[in-house]
């Protein structure tokens, strides 16, 4: 999945962060409700941790500052260096989406634990 900001070159492909700040994310994006400036901060911080691999916005600390708090330092860059509300909108859903696909599902982990190797000792090998 790619997003789109003429201001940093065109098509920027996306880059997943840990598990546990996809899933950090999501979750604000699901509790957001109808709160815009919540919701907008979220957007900012899911395009920050997902384009980290570019170098070109401030890094995401999960132990140094919560997400919402991210979410608004993104935000206030990425609206100093022209980019709209609406682009920001638009491309951190794509993000927040992309995150969405990498968390793993009940089904999936249930999948992966019928693969695990039993560690009953009684099993004669």
């Amino acid at each position: 999945m790619k997003v789109f900001f003429r201001k940093y070159g065109g098509e920027i492909d996306l880059r997943a962060p840990q598990l546990a700040t996809c899933f950090e994310y999501v979750a604000l994006w699901s509790s957001s409700g109808e709160d815009t400036a919540q919701l907008s901060r979220v957007c900012a911080g899911a395009l920050g941790v997902c384009l980290d691999y570019k170098s070109i916005f401030p890094r995401y600390r999960a132990g140094k500052m919560s997400a919402m708090e991210y979410g608004h330092l993104m935000l206030d860059r990425l609206l100093s260096e022209g980019i709209t509300g609406t682009q920001v909108f638009r491309e951190g859903v794509k993000c927040l989406q992309y995150m969405t696909e990498r968390i793993p599902t009940q089904s999936e982990v249930e999948e992966r634990a019928n693969f695990s190797p039993s560690l009953d000792t009684d099993i004669s090998t």
